[in-house]
């Protein structure tokens, strides 16, 4: 399987718990995040969240699952990134 780098970039809210549910998607389909970064906006109850991860089977699946939980408002995946 070639080594593929998803980054999806989702919109949530910025309360406490946001981050583990987000988490626990990934950890149930055995996935590994290479690196969270996470910048609220200016005055608001919003955060931009981008999340990269390697090698992941279903990424339309957890993209689907990401987008039910309640606090998150919207969700991306960029452009898939071969690594050699």
């Amino acid at each position: 399987m070639p080594d593929v780098l998803y980054t999806l970039t989702l919109q949530v809210r910025d309360a406490p718990g946001v981050l583990v549910r987000i988490a626990h998607v990934f950890a149930r389909r055995s996935c590994n995040v290479s690196s969270v970064q996470v910048k609220p906006h200016a005055g608001g109850i919003w955060s931009d969240m981008t999340i990269e991860a390697r090698n992941v089977m279903r990424i339309t699946q957890i993209v689907q699952q990401l987008e039910k939980i309640i606090d998150v408002k919207s969700v991306y995946v960029h452009n898939n990134e071969r690594k050699s």
